[in-house]
């Protein structure tokens, strides 16, 4: 029985990222003799063992058969006559075919170590087609850092994979996740131009992105994200991907009709929670109101904020405020790529400030009406009834909003 490290640990550490987990692959063991050293099963489809002190996972060395559609569609081998080699051979990149006995050794079969120095994502095996999950994590692992390259080689069999459509029968859950991880990497705008060019992006989420004229948004989308301009939430981050058609240069110009059922379809298939469907729709059906809010009248300013829930849940509104930095940025940014002149473009720069300038003015504003309301001592007359209440604090709410426009 030997014990090796694999896998992204390894892989983390040659990069000098912080390792988050430890995975390790038991070589000449079997499920009753790690059992029998106090190893907990938790494998479904292999053996996979929690060990009882580090709670770190431990799987039998194994190989695998494609034998049906998906992720899921293989059969593995588990067995102590399956050797080190032949364990990783299976796996994905060769950055990820890397394990280290327990006295330090190094095993790198593929040449894993090279390819990290070098930043080159690469495929270990023709075995890498058969597992539609590997484009997600092709395009994740792209966002490690900023100077990794996919091999072209790899990058051909991605858009077979993609062309095959087996993306349709991974689980959404599982999509979404590999996405979000993306999201928090170092270079996201790396992810969606791999997932753009080998076309796996409209695959996974139907209809968002269905002329290539469209991926530049994306890409800006991540390469925003990795300036920070605002600090956004990661579930919103994802939401961020959703709303883009709405506010694309694109999509307008091009008559792209990104229909209601094509939404409903795609909002339901991705499970989204009460709340981020909330978030979601607030964004679209106010996004005007929010850009003209000092334009408006103090009742219509209230009755956005109403509609926003804002006086019950500020922190909606305060993610619609950043989450609209971003989406507005990217709206200018594509219209500036059909500009010819400096003029133009400097123009089109001072109205992303300015629009930026608006909305960080207007979250100041917000501020001050929570302050305000929260000095405001409520009192009722014993004998008002609900609608009656609710009228009171309407017209004093109204109140604040006007003595601050004065």
């Amino acid at each position: 029985m030997k014990i090796y490290l694999v896998g992204g640990a390894l892989r983390d550490k040659f990069l000098n990222i912080p390792i988050k987990d430890k995975d390790y692959v038991v070589v000449g063991s079997t499920p009753e003799e790690m059992v029998k050293k106090g190893f907990k099963p938790i494998g479904k489809d292999f053996p996979v063992f929690i060990h009882p002190d580090t709670k770190d996972e431990y799987a039998l060395a194994r190989t695998e058969k494609k034998i049906g559609i998906g992720y899921h569609g293989f059969k593995f081998y588990a067995s102590p006559k399956v050797n080190l080699d032949e364990d990783l051979k299976r796996r994905d990149l060769t950055i990820n075919a890397i394990a280290q006995d327990e006295d330090g050794n190094i095993y790198d079969p593929y040449n894993g170590q090279i390819d990290i120095e070098k930043r080159i994502l690469r495929h270990v095996s023709d075995a890498f087609i058969e597992d539609p999950l590997r484009i997600l994590r092709v395009a994740r692992f792209s966002t490690l850092d900023e100077k990794f390259v996919i091999h072209k080689d790899t990058l051909n069999l991605l858009k077979k994979m993609v062309l095959n459509e087996e993306l349709k029968s991974l689980a959404i859950e599982r999509v979404v996740l590999e996405i979000k991880k993306g999201l928090e990497g170092k270079k996201p705008s790396q992810m969606f131009r791999c997932l753009c060019e080998c076309g796996a992006l409209n695959q996974i989420l139907p209809g968002i992105n269905p002329n290539k004229k469209t991926n530049s948004d994306y890409v800006e989308l991540g390469l925003l994200i990795e300036k920070n301009i605002v600090n956004i939430a990661p579930d919103n981050k994802f939401l961020l991907i959703l709303l883009i058609p709405f506010f694309s240069k694109n999509f307008s110009t091009n008559k792209i009709n990104y229909s209601e059922n094509q939404e409903k379809n795609l909002l339901e298939h991705l499970r989204l929670s009460n709340a981020h469907k909330k978030l979601y729709e607030s964004l679209k059906s106010e996004k005007e109101n929010i850009d003209n809010f000092f334009s408006l009248q103090p009742k219509d300013k209230l009755d956005c904020l109403n509609r926003l829930d804002f006086f019950r849940r500020p922190e909606i509104t305060f993610a619609i405020l950043k989450m609209l930095i971003i989406l507005n940025t990217i709206k200018i940014k594509s219209l500036q790529s059909d500009l010819s002149s400096n003029d133009d473009i400097k123009q089109q720069d001072d109205f992303i400030k300015n629009q930026s300038t608006v909305l960080k003015k207007m979250t100041d504003l917000l501020n001050t009406i929570i302050e305000l309301s929260a000095k405001k001592k409520q009192s009722f007359d014993s004998t008002m009834d609900g609608d009656q209440i609710k009228m009171q604090i309407y017209t004093e709410r109204l109140m604040i909003l006007e003595r601050l426009e004065g």
